[in-house]
């Protein structure tokens, strides 16, 4: 009798085995072909100014959405999202520059990437907020990228990125944000400019940023970067919303919230410049995002 018995768990769990084996090999083919997919898209010429005013606007921009708090002051990268110790994968962010280990792109290939999430290849980038942005005005993008593609070449290889079977499985299952080209319309026909005022519109146009750790509701969630606390909820019902414009400000100009308690690391505080207009415009969204 307990021959048959251990004879018939080893044959449940044998098949137990088989079926997980055969599942992950699902994940990992349609995970890859997401991966690989190639997208059809049509690259919008965007006018680039070389003169002081616009790059001093365009480093504003890119302090402001997201640029230096992923790829650092000099833009040559090497943040660990994902480091050697995650079980998701190994993901550091990008050298933008031209420096080696950097890039070497043409103007489309800038405008691909911050449009449309995709590599010259057309295939989608990893994990870059492209998302978050490619919504921007044609004058602001125009105004970044005169910033960005004036910046000196930096030397820095940074570790090639790679998933592991838990970052395959989150990415199956659309809890990790690994793909921007799949959350985007390519389609979208962009603004020539916005007028910047202190309006909840504006607001939800500069805080779209914010979505890439906080989520499309701004109702926090779980971190996407090793050793990052969770994101806490900055719509209308987080704490942020119940704040006056000089405590909002003055909790993104020093990093200390009205209660005292310091924000942590992974709020890229440091490298905002927003305005105090800008920030009683997105203090106005937040307030306003239900």
């Amino acid at each position: 009798m307990l021959k048959k018995i251990l004879k018939w768990t080893s044959l449940v769990l044998g098949s137990l085995v088989v079926l997980l084996l055969l599942f992950y090999l699902l994940v990992y083919v349609k995970t890859q072909a997401r991966i690989n997919k190639v997208y059809a898209v049509k690259i919008q010429p965007i006018v680039v100014p070389h003169d002081s005013v616009s790059y001093v606007l365009g480093k504003h921009i890119a302090e402001n959405r997201g640029c230096m708090g992923c790829h650092g002051d000099n833009l040559a990268g090497g943040r660990p999202f994902l480091d050697s110790a995650s079980p998701v994968g190994l993901l550091y962010s990008a050298n933008i520059t031209s420096g080696r280990g950097g890039l070497h792109f043409t103007q489309d290939d800038w405008v691909r990437v911050l449009r449309h999430g995709l590599t010259p290849e057309n295939r989608s980038v990893w994990f870059m907020p492209s998302h978050d942005v490619y919504q921007i005005s044609n004058r602001d993008l125009g105004e970044l990228l005169s910033y960005v593609t004036a910046q000196p070449p930096v030397d820095n290889v940074v570790p090639a990125k790679s998933l592991k079977p838990l970052g395959r499985m989150l990415t199956f299952f659309q809890q990790y944000p690994l793909l921007p080209a799949e959350m985007i319309d390519h389609n979208y026909v962009n603004h020539q400019e916005v007028t910047p005022s202190v309006s909840a519109a504006y607001g939800g146009y500069l805080a779209t940023v914010c979505r890439g750790c906080h989520g499309m509701t701004l109702k926090g969630g779980p971190a996407h970067e090793a050793n990052a606390p969770d994101a806490p909820d900055i719509s209308s019902t987080g704490h942020p919303a119940k704040w006056t414009d000089d405590e909002f400000i003055a909790a993104i100009r020093t990093g200390r919230r009205p209660q005292g308690k310091v924000l942590s690391d992974a709020m890229p505080w440091k490298v905002f410049t927003y305005t105090d207009d800008e920030l009683k415009a997105i203090h106005l969204y937040l307030e306003s995002a239900k």
